[in-house]
């Protein structure tokens, strides 16, 4: 069937969170400076830390839109192994202005990863549903510049990195199905922080933090019409940063996707999210106070299903613009994505 290979490996997208990069900058170089709450001490703390005016430790979390899946995100796939490979393209700014406009900071990143997720698909059966688990690992680049103007002093800066990501394990996805149309899911996910971190850097690729997430997913797929509706609803916990004492607020987001099939090989879609941080940043690092961010995207999608690997093999290539975003970074993302079912 056309669905085979994409159904349950697109949904393992959300284990590439391990990818995500950190771009802080170190605050325990100024923490001493940064006692008082008054403008020489917020503007000190702007020029030791461009990202501080930025919701999560450096505008970032371990969340990115676009990683839940392209196709039937809840749809349980093949008993056996899944591989899936991305390669990720994103290119992003944030521009803030505080203390009446006296403090100004602008920032901008690209990155470049290539992320392998694999997930086995066993055929065990828990509370009625079918059983998965699996791991991602990411390879990539962080590029990253930027300025701080207080008054009339400036600071400019830059810094690149090439390293491992952070790892990121399933430890379990629940597959139910309702009839041939309605499939549901949940996923728990354990962001490990292996990935190549240093305080004193301005770019990292890894966040050098915990995140605990669990997410929900439905999808409504019509085989006879092509159809494809899909929603997913997740819960993310952060633990700490102990070299920066910085501990990222708990997260919330809805990622959702609807796509039609043109032909049993030839696909096209819609895809959209929305982001919010529920709690404040915390922790001695969160100086400047506890920021929560929030952002929505939205953008296409391509997918390619060859015939003549029967559904085990497909292509997907998708763009998502993010078009709003507060106290976080915002910019476009872009995805090539390789899928295989063994």
């Amino acid at each position: 069937m056309l669905f085979k290979a994409q159904d349950g490996i697109l949904h393992t997208l959300s284990l590439l969170r391990s990818m995500l990069v950190s771009v802080s900058l170190s605050k325990r170089r100024y923490r001493d400076r940064l006692h008082n709450v008054t403008l020489a001490g917020l503007a000190l703390s702007c020029l030791g830390n461009p990202v501080s005016s930025l919701a999560s430790e450096g505008g970032y979390s371990n969340y990115i839109p676009g990683f839940y899946g392209d196709i039937a995100l809840a749809v349980e796939p093949a008993e056996g192994l899944s591989l899936r490979n991305d390669v990720y393209f994103y290119s992003a700014d944030a521009d803030e202005s505080v203390i009446s406009g006296q403090v100004e900071t602008g920032i901008d990143i690209n990155l470049t990863f290539n992320y392998l997720t694999l997930l086995y698909k066993t055929g065990t059966e828990i509370l009625g549903a079918r059983y998965g688990y699996g791991a991602s690992f990411a390879y990539g680049n962080v590029d990253i510049e930027g300025d701080v103007s207080v008054g009339p002093v400036s600071r400019s800066f830059s810094d690149d990195k090439t390293a491992l990501g952070d790892l990121t394990l399933i430890p379990g996805v629940l597959y139910w199905n309702n009839g041939d149309k309605l499939h549901f899911s949940q996923s728990f996910f354990v962001v490990v922080p292996v990935g190549d971190y240093d305080e004193d850097d301005t770019a990292n690729t890894g966040l050098n933090y915990y995140t605990f997430e669990t997410d929900f997913a439905m999808t409504y797929l019509d085989q006879d019409t092509g159809q494809d509706y899909s929603i997913v609803i997740g819960y993310g916990y952060n633990t700490e940063n102990e070299d920066t004492n910085y501990k990222s607020g708990d997260e919330f987001h809805i990622d959702y996707i609807i796509n039609q099939y043109l032909s049993d090989s030839w696909a096209i879609g819609l895809q959209g999210f929305y982001y919010e941080q529920l709690s404040g940043d915390s922790g001695d690092g969160a100086e400047l106070g506890s920021f929560k961010a929030e952002a929505a995207g939205f953008g296409p999608a391509i997918m390619w299903i060859p015939s003549k690997y029967e559904g085990n093999v497909a292509f997907v290539a998708k763009w998502i613009n993010e078009y709003h975003a507060e106290n976080r970074l915002e910019g476009d993302q872009v995805f090539l994505s390789f899928m295989m079912s063994f």
